[in-house]
């Protein structure tokens, strides 16, 4: 069927603009595997530091997410949060060191009052409407 020449086995020399189009690609080859050497090794450097590192800010006390705000292990944190007269709560949530009150006030509006733990009060105030 088809006959393997010698002559198309042996490699023949590129002529010179080619030879270079050549060797750039091979240095562009070492710079991309040089650089995707480094970020793999600073992403593995970056795990073992997470999981090396000590999380225990301070013996004997927990730290709520993502405040600054710290419990002490024999007692809880005791707050008062000061909803205004009248105001019914439908459901609360909670987000890091801020609490979410939503319900409707004596004047029959819907509202989400934002308590803070870490400055100890209330910081939103929001009236919610529909439009």
């Amino acid at each position: 069927m088809s006959k393997i020449n010698d002559d198309d086995l042996d490699e023949k020399p590129l002529d010179p603009e080619m030879e270079k189009v050549r060797r750039k690609m091979v240095r562009l080859l070492a710079v991309s595997i040089g650089i995707m050497f480094i970020g793999l090794m600073t992403v593995l450097g970056a795990l073992v530091y997470k999981f090396t590192r000590s999380d225990d800010p301070a013996a004997g006390a927990a730290q709520i997410a993502g405040s600054s705000v710290t419990v002490p292990s024999d007692a809880p944190i005791e707050g008062v949060a000061a909803l205004p007269a009248g105001f019914a709560v439908e459901s609360v949530t909670l987000d890091g060191p801020r609490i979410g009150f939503f319900g409707r006030a004596s004047d029959g509006s819907m509202r989400l009052i934002i308590h803070d733990i870490t400055v100890g009060r209330i910081v939103s105030d929001i009236v919610v409407i529909n439009r």
